[in-house]
Parts: structure tokens; C-alpha cells; sequence
């Protein structure tokens, strides 16, 4: 089975900016992973820095991950043990409102010992072991700084085909260990 990272493209002109800032790695884990479903808020109103025409991709992965309701709708139907909360977007300095999903979703320790990292730590190229994953089909990898959302190749083909925009669908290395 084919894996891939799913993100926000990048340098796109006039992308919303959360303010939701958090420093704390341990707090940014918290609002992610689905051990901590019960300290998140069912509904939650994060405010978005306002910008004149800010577009709004389908998923947003800074400084936590969220996604459009097609997106929801995507996730869902392939792994219906997925919690998600609601997050309500809203402009600052304006009447603008847009609902967007924060899924809750399993970390697995699958990370090959062929994973490359810079100096500082941040991740150059992520391996995935096979042997790890099991049947998963949407995860998170543990044990990185970073916090990458994985999806499987018919996951990847069932959103490609719903015409998304702004989000980077990218094939990641699997070994067999």
C-alpha cells in the first residue's frame, strides 16, 4: 500500500492565519492526538487574522490541523473511528465565518530507522516501516517534532477527485523492515 502526507500548500497569497498560538510542544500534541479527545472542546471558535480576499484551503495545518467539510466527509468514510471536533472560524475584524473540522487522530510508532533529520532536528525525509502501520489508513507519525497527517493511496485518490484546493497530497517512502 502507497502512503502520503496531506498539508496545506504552501505560498499561497492571502492564506488565513490562525491566532492560535502555542509554543508548548506538549499543549500542540494535546490539541491533535486522540488519547487527549475528552480535554477539546466539541465546538471551539479560533479567530483568524483578517486579510482582504483570504482564501480559505480545504486543509489547514498550522499551527494545528484542520480540514473542510469535504475533507471530513473524505475521512469518514474510510475510517469511522476518527473523532472530530468543530472549530468555527472567525475574522477578527470582520463578519466572516467559515466551520472547519479538527480530526483527532491515532499517532502510530512506525517511523523507519531511515528517516533523515537536519542538525537542528526538523525532519529532511520521513520513512515509513510497513511492518508498523497495520491496517491504518489515516495516522499521525510519533515521535517527530513535527506532527504529519498520513493517509493511504485510496484516501489520496478519493480526494484528488473532489477538486480540493490548497492542500499538498505528497507520496511518502515506505520500507518493509
Amino acid at each position: 500500500m502507497d502512503y502520503f502526507m496531506i498539508s496545506q500548500k504552501q505560498n499561497i497569497p492571502n492564506s488565513i492565519e490562525l491566532n492560535l498560538k502555542t509554543d508548548n510542544d506538549y499543549e500542540r500534541r494535546q490539541i491533535v492526538e486522540k488519547q487527549y479527545a475528552d480535554s477539546v472542546n466539541d465546538v471551539s471558535i479560533v479567530y483568524t487574522k483578517d486579510k482582504k480576499m483570504s482564501f480559505y484551503a480545504d486543509v489547514i495545518d498550522t499551527p494545528t490541523f484542520l480540514i473542510s467539510e469535504k475533507v471530513k466527509e473524505v475521512f469518514i468514510n474510510y475510517d469511522d473511528s476518527i473523532i472530530i471536533k468543530c472549530v468555527i472560524l472567525s475574522g477578527e475584524d470582520s463578519d466572516t465565518k467559515k466551520v472547519y473540522w479538527m480530526p483527532l487522530i491515532d499517532s502510530v510508532d512506525c517511523m523507519s530507522s531511515e528517516t533523515e533529520f537536519y542538525k537542528n532536528g526538523d525532519l529532511k525525509k520521513l520513512v515509513l516501516d510497513k511492518t508498523k502501520i497495520e491496517d491504518k489508513k489515516i495516522f499521525r507519525v510519533a515521535n517527530l517534532k513535527e506532527y504529519p497527517v498520513i493517509i493511504n493511496l485510496d484516501i489520496a485518490e478519493s480526494l484528488l477527485r473532489r477538486f480540493l484546493s490548497g492542500i499538498d497530497i505528497t507520496k511518502i517512502e515506505v520500507k518493509e523492515v
